[in-house]
């Protein structure tokens, strides 16, 4: 019946479920039984028997299957551990790598930050394009955020805080701790919980109720020894008591750098919070402009940042008339949270990744040409089990699965080697990535290392499988030859083409970055790298410039005593400390425009001397300086160059603060340009005042000393104990750590693309090396031919290097196409070097074809000592 063949027919499509061995063997008879059951059964018991029992037996056949080959793929990996081990440990480290590099992005822009609903969160900047080369990232003026309190519809929550460091009383000498003053909504709208006791409160921030403090985790054990019962136990800071009403979550140490550009220089970690607790007239004072102070808001369900933006630019329109016409033009800047956090370092951290990736794939390349020579050697078995009957697709299968094993095992060495890579990146920290130490193998790492591990194991594996599989059987059988297959070197040859190419890449961008780190290395910073600095806060019992200036005074004159000391001095910020000050500027005799801007620093007499800053015209000032009339201050060169071209700068007078009724400064001397903001920036024009002019409650030492650091540490610690023992140094730097430390990111970077790089070349020559020892082996036969018939050891020398060259050549042209436009890439990271540099597009093919050449020398030189006799019986 009809019915019944149709029924057939879809039974043998069914079948199609099962191995082709399987079906090979078995599928006449199941349908013919299948036939007769449906001639003697109810068709509907034998329609749901029959897809039962394939759904049940298919899947059962196949594991039986798939189990067979694993165990065949293992007892032939086994049998060559030479070949297995090199696969293994160049999956392992492509797979390691890759893995290492993104559990690093993972942490800094992946995985969710330790905040409710973050994405909602918004920082509130203020910036002012009048005041030239400020970052948009400016501070609120206090009244301005008490203001966006009563006018803003677009925050749930508007939280204001100010970064600080405080002083802790020590058994030896105090110590300084990273603090933050914050509203009592801080904690409310970060959405994060203590772990013990309570956050501040609305309560908390009112005068008079501020004395308490939430500490760290991390202060918590080495302040308090983990004590359960910490909680009502009494903390100094700076000379006042708090009590201790909660601890936080080991994660949670927000504010730290690298959450924002700006903060406080070194502030890894905040371990105590206390309330803000403005008065209602700082609330209201505009002149309050908190160095350190951050707005931070949450956006309402419903409101874009389009939206916020929108309003915060219409508020602080109307609030900008409030403040003297000469400071007007003050803007708002709402920038989310996350973007703040890791807007600076997504890109680095994407080229990083994209660099392993192709470390990745020259690891694949490798193994694959490995696979690629070990199928060429099994082509007789391969025909002869095609001619026994077994089908492409399952030749196909068995060596595919073979390669899924190796995938497997180098993916599981290389989560270990991952292990280590982690611990290294984590010790390279730059301290500008956020998060970075969070860096672990969670499970979106590990599920990432089991796709790229499947992923690459087809990758490696389906290519040689493929061209292994086709063999011509019957020219095989008639020549017994064991010889390579054309399609398979033609395989080879494109690897390590390819292989080539990527090391190209790879290579020109490491030597653009390792260009541009040299250049920045050998800018002249206009100091000494040897002067060791350290910062100095007072706090709130230093309440008057006079008070102040004293004990000023009297440290640095302890300070100058000190053995060893050959010059001391005071400055308000030293370079690179990330502490800028710019102020109006007008000069007598030069066309001033409106709202000129220059750099400011105030400076105390041996500062010069101390940070060997040279004087190139007049003379320094002195502490005594400061109390002259008229005052006095000293400019630097390019200061000089642009506001004194063609005259005499000493002599000359400017004045600052953009007010009519300010004085007139007299310049004494023209200095050297430091490069203040960074290595990388050119020095701006800047003029220095005298230190003890006016004083604040914060100034940085520079010392000059004949003996180590660390002992004049001791000393001037010593000289601070004798003072005040409530004050504690900080920042305690050389100046040649202080360029290290702004130069962290450049040095990151670049280290680990070279690293890259060199392992690129590496793999790159191995493959190189592996195919012409394969090729000469292949070719033995053929050599000892040439040189029985006359061939001198000088022509198949140069044969083989030929052949070997010929494919780097070619790698190179197609790495060098590539690589220009794509160096692209790199160019917002170098300096004083372009993308398209000739000198590195010079030398990165110099290099590999002397790295080429070395990896065929050894194959063709044993090319040369083959015995004809020999190798005309080999076969």
């Amino acid at each position: 019946m009809v019915w019944r063949r149709s029924a057939v027919k879809i039974y043998r499509a069914l079948l199609l479920a099962y191995p082709a061995e399987f079906r090979h063997e078995y599928a006449p008879e199941m349908e013919r039984l299948f036939a007769d059951r449906l001639r003697s059964e109810p068709r509907l018991r034998v329609w749901l028997e029959t897809l039962a029992d394939i759904a049940w037996s298919a899947p059962k056949e196949h594991l039986h299957v798939a189990w067979g080959d694993l165990r065949y793929g293992a007892r032939t990996l086994a049998k060559a551990p030479a070949f297995t081990a090199v696969a293994l440990l160049a999956m392992a480290f492509g797979i390691g790598a890759t893995t290492a590099v993104f559990s690093l992005v993972n942490a800094v822009l992946i995985r969710s930050l330790p905040y409710g609903d973050a994405e909602r969160l918004v920082y509130v900047w203020t910036p002012n394009p009048r005041f030239e080369g400020t970052p948009r990232e400016m501070t609120p003026f206090t009244a301005d955020y008490y203001d966006w309190l009563r006018m803003s519809r677009s925050f749930s929550e508007l939280a204001l805080f100010h970064q600080e460091m405080l002083n802790v009383p020590g058994a030896q000498a105090a110590v300084r701790l990273g603090g933050a003053r914050v509203t009592g909504n801080f904690f409310q709208t970060l959405r994060v919980s203590s772990a013990m006791g309570r956050t501040i409160d609305a309560e908390d921030d009112q005068p008079g109720h501020e004395h308490v403090a939430v500490i760290s985790d991390r202060l918590w054990h080495s302040r308090f020894g983990g004590d359960p019962g910490v909680l009502g136990k009494m903390l100094s800071l700076n000379r006042e008591s708090y009590q201790v009403v909660g601890v936080m979550p080991a994660a949670f140490v927000y504010p730290h750098d690298g959450d924002f550009p700006y903060g406080i220089s070194g502030l890894r970690a905040t371990d105590v919070w206390i309330p803000l607790a403005e008065t209602e007239k700082q609330k209201l004072d505009r002149a309050q402009n908190p160095e350190d102070g951050v707005a931070i808001g949450r956006l309402r369900p419903g409101v874009t940042l389009r939206e916020a933006q929108s309003e915060m630019s219409a508020i602080e329109a109307r609030l900008d008339p409030l403040y003297p016409p000469l400071f007007r033009g003050w803007q708002a800047y709402v920038q989310p949270f996350v973007e703040s956090a890791v807007g600076n370092v997504r890109r680095l951290l994407w080229l990083l990744f994209g660099a392993v990736s192709l470390v990745l794939l020259i690891s694949c390349s490798n193994v694959a040409n490995l696979l690629a020579a070990r199928a060429a050697g099994r082509t007789y078995e391969m025909g002869v089990r095609t001619a026994l009957g077994a089908e492409r697709v399952r030749l196909v299968r068995q060596m595919l699965t073979e390669a899924l094993l190796l995938a497997a095992g180098g993916g599981a060495l290389g989560v270990l080697l991952a292990l280590g890579g982690i611990r290294v990146l984590v010790r390279l920290n730059p301290g500008e990535i956020p998060r970075m130490d969070e860096t672990s193998l969670d499970i979106r790492v590990l599920l990432f290392s089991a796709g790229i591990t499947f992923v690459t194991g087809l990758l490696f594996g389906l290519l040689p499988a493929l061209a292994a599989s086709r063999v011509d059987v019957t020219a095989l059988l008639k020549q017994g030859t064991r010889s390579i297959t054309g399609p398979s070197k033609r395989l080879r040859s494109g690897l390590i083409v390819t292989e080539v190419a990527l090391a190209v890449i790879l290579l020109a961008g490491a030597g653009l970055l390792v260009r541009s780190y040299l250049n920045v290395l050998s800018v002249d910073t206009g100091f000494s790298a040897s002067t060791l600095t350290m910062e100095l806060r007072l706090d709130a019992n230093y309440r008057t410039p006079g008070q102040r200036a004293a004990l000023f005074r009297n440290l640095i004159g302890r300070i100058r005593t000190l053995p060893g000391v050959q010059s001391a001095g005071l400055v308000s910020a030293a370079p690179l400390s990330h502490h800028e000050s710019i102020t109006f500027v007008e000069v007598k005799g030069y066309p001033n425009r409106k709202d000129q801007t220059t750099d400011a620093r105030s400076a105390g007499g041996g500062y010069f001397e101390a940070m060997d800053i040279h004087l190139l015209a007049g003379r320094f000032f002195t502490d005594d300086d400061a109390t002259r009339k008229p005052p006095v201050v000293v400019v630097s060169r390019s200061f000089a160059d642009l506001y004194f071209r063609g005259r005499e700068a000493v002599g000359g007078q400017i004045r600052t603060g953009g007010r009519a009724d300010a004085p007139w400064y007299t310049i004494t001397g023209v200095v050297a340009d430091v490069r203040h903001w960074s290595t990388e920036q050119a020095p701006k024009p800047t003029f220095y005042r005298p230190f003890f002019a006016e004083v604040d409650g914060h100034a940085t030492l520079a010392i000059r000393s004949t003996l180590p650091p660390d002992r004049v540490t001791a000393s001037v610690r010593g000289a601070v104990r004798s003072v005040d023992p409530t004050l504690a140094l900080e920042q305690i730097r050389t100046m040649e750590q202080r360029v290290m430390e702004s130069n962290n990111r450049r040095r990151f970077q670049t280290l680990v693309l070279a690293v890259f790089a060199a392992a690129a070349v590496f793999l790159a020559l191995v493959g190189l090396y592996g195919l012409m020892a394969f090729a000469v082996k292949q070719r033995t036969a053929e050599v000892g031919l040439r040189l029985a018939l006359g061939a001198s050891r000088g022509q198949v020398l140069t044969m083989v290097l030929r052949q070997g060259l010929g494919l780097v050549a070619a790698g190179l042209a197609l790495g060098l196409a590539a690589a220009l436009p794509l160096t692209r890439v790199v160019a917002a990271w170098l300096y004083g070097v372009k993308a398209e540099d000739p000198l590195t597009f010079a030398a990165v093919p110099v290099m590999l074809l002397a790295v080429g050449l070395a990896a065929c020398a050894i194959p063709a030189w044993k090319a040369t000592r083959i015995d004809p006799v020999t190798a005309l019986r080999y076969e």
